[in-house]
């Protein structure tokens, strides 16, 4: 039987923004969200996808790997995870998107005992993601709007389903930190961030947020992609306004954490 292979847009090494310590950091493609600010569209879907250079020379962006030749490549840092605290973090698009897939990464790490976290948007059947969960010793889920109309005109799915998977993440007391990717005038607002703030502080273990404030570093990849019209302006609120957003967590009792 041939072995599993899985789309991976990129795998970044002595990575220290996913986690503690050093780490790598794996991007798997699929994506069941379209976030109007997405800096990785080249994870839509679950294949390489081909960009065309301004040179005019076609390049491919990702990969197919098998689970063993992902992990020989992680293998070679294991040294560097054990020494500095660190290990390997799982990311995408959507880690969860094909549940069988991580299962598979996730068991084959685990058997060497590194220490494994995800990024993820939480949107999955928690039934068929449990198992994993479980295994996880870190988690980054991202609460992008607490308005369920908004977060669905903003990624395209409503969050209720995100937000149930996020307080069942918070009763297994795996640690785990709220992201919000900060977007000026998009969910910024005071009234947004307390009410996330307020969710997390009634339903995670680890009561700790991050603010993640928009960068327009992916953007060029819409047009190597020919997505120009999925490719929308953005800007991050000031850094006064994230102090001030970080000081509104912490009223509510919310640890802030930053990991740059």
């Amino acid at each position: 039987m041939k072995d599993k292979e899985i789309c991976v847009s990129q795998i970044l090494h002595f990575t220290v923004n996913d986690g503690e310590g050093i780490r790598s950091t794996v991007f798997l493609s699929g994506c069941p969200l379209r976030c109007l600010w997405c800096c990785n569209p080249e994870t839509w879907t679950p294949v390489p996808k081909e960009s065309i250079l301004p040179s005019g020379k076609r390049e491919m962006m990702g990969r197919f790997m098998t689970v063993e030749e992902i992990a020989r490549e992680l293998k070679r840092y294991f040294i560097f995870y054990r020494a500095s605290g660190g290990g390997v973090t799982w990311s995408g698009g959507e880690p969860f998107f094909f549940p069988e897939s991580l299962r598979l990464l996730v068991n084959a790490l685990s058997r060497f005992g590194i220490s494994q976290a995800v990024e993820t948007s939480c949107f999955f059947n928690w039934e068929e993601v449990a198992d994993i969960v479980a295994k996880l010793d870190f988690i980054f889920a991202d609460i992008k709007h607490m308005d369920c109309l908004e977060h669905k005109r903003l990624t395209g799915v409503e969050n209720s389903v995100i937000l149930d998977n996020i307080r069942r993440i918070g009763a297994t007391g795996i640690e785990t930190v709220i992201r919000v990717p900060l977007i000026k005038d998009v969910n910024d607002s005071e009234e947004n961030i307390r009410r996330t703030a307020r969710f997390v502080y009634q339903h995670m273990t680890w009561k700790k947020m991050e603010m993640l404030p928009y960068h327009n570093l992916g953007t060029f990849k819409y047009s190597l992609l020919g997505l120009e019209e999925f490719r929308h302006d953005f800007k991050a609120p000031s850094k006064e306004h994230i102090r001030r957003l970080e000081e509104i967590i912490a009223e509510e009792g919310v640890e802030v954490v930053r990991f740059k």
